[in-house]
This record gives C-alpha cells, sequence and structure tokens, in this order.
C-alpha cells in the first residue's frame, strides 16, 4: 500500500497530464502552477476512516475503537509523513497538512469517540442523514455546509485514476 499512496502522490505533485471539462470535449495538456499540495494525511487516523477501525469497534467496542485510533495517531509521524513529504518535494512543492494542524489534533484526540465515529447501530439523533460510520464528523460537516454528495462518498484510498493519464 505504501508504494501505491508514494505513486499516486508522486503524479499529483507532478502536476501534469491532461484534462477536460467533459467526456465529449478533446484532452487538453495542462500543468498546474500550484506550489503546494493539501494532505488529507491524519483525518483517517484521527476519525476512524480505516476497515480495521470497524474491525476493532466491531469486536472490542469502543475501547478496542480508541485503542487502533491510539495506535494509528502515535505513528503518523514515523509512518507516513515522512514519505509523503518526500516524495511531493521531488517535484519542488510543499505538502500541507490540514488535519494535523495542532489545535485540530488535540480537538480530535479530547472529543468522545462516538462524536467522531459512527460505529453505533443507532443515530444519535432524528435529525442525522444517514451517512457511513467512519470519519462521520467530517461526514456531518460536508452535510452540514451543503455538500451532500461528498459526505455520502464511499471511502476510498488515495490511487492514480486510471483513466487520468500522466506525461
Amino acid at each position: 500500500m505504501d508504494l501505491s499512496i508514494a505513486y499516486a502522490l508522486y503524479f499529483a505533485a507532478r502536476g501534469a497530464g491532461i484534462v477536460s471539462s467533459n467526456i465529449e470535449e478533446e484532452s487538453l495538456p495542462y500543468t498546474t502552477p500550484a506550489r503546494v499540495l493539501l494532505s488529507g494525511l491524519g483525518a483517517d487516523e484521527l476519525f476512524g476512516g480505516y476497515t480495521r477501525h470497524a474491525t476493532a469497534f466491531n469486536r472490542k467496542g469502543f475501547p478496542g475503537l480508541l485503542d487502533e485510533i491510539e495506535l494509528d495517531v502515535n505513528r503518523l509521524g514515523k509512518r507516513n509523513m515522512g514519505r509523503d513529504d518526500r516524495v511531493i518535494s521531488h517535484w519542488g512543492r510543499e505538502a500541507r497538512f490540514p488535519y494535523l494542524d495542532e489545535e485540530l489534533v488535540k480537538w480530535a484526540v479530547e472529543c468522545p469517540i462516538w462524536e467522531k465515529c459512527g460505529f453505533q447501530t443507532t443515530s444519535l439523533s432524528e435529525q442525522e442523514p444517514h451517512l457511513d460510520p467512519n470519519k462521520k464528523v467530517l461526514r456531518l460537516l460536508a452535510y452540514e455546509l451543503g455538500m451532500h454528495s461528498v459526505a455520502r462518498e464511499k471511502k476510498r484510498a488515495v490511487r492514480v485514476c486510471p483513466s487520468k493519464r500522466f506525461y
């Protein structure tokens, strides 16, 4: 998985490819002038976004989920940040990690687990929309901001989209 993530970041940081506004239009070469890439690193780890988080909850409830999330948060800097930063900086771009902002991490760590993750079997509120349980707090925020399709988006790992060509 680490190598496939590195590939995706490498090509994203390269910032060159082809684009079209819809399927019927001609594809055109494109190079981005952006010097900074935003990374979602930390969202899955802080807000229970991995399948193994659901597995930990199903096996051991909230205590098991808390243990799994703590393990992920504690190894973030050692495991993923260095790889992502090296791959992105190869192209002279800088990475920013908004989910690793100190105040956000502090809030997320102190937040009750059932407010961050929706692995419980019943909704806490009748007004809450039906959303996937992983990263519940982020999905609810997107929904509240009017991004309903984003809030309902299925979880996917970062990857290079096979329909995109980079050169």
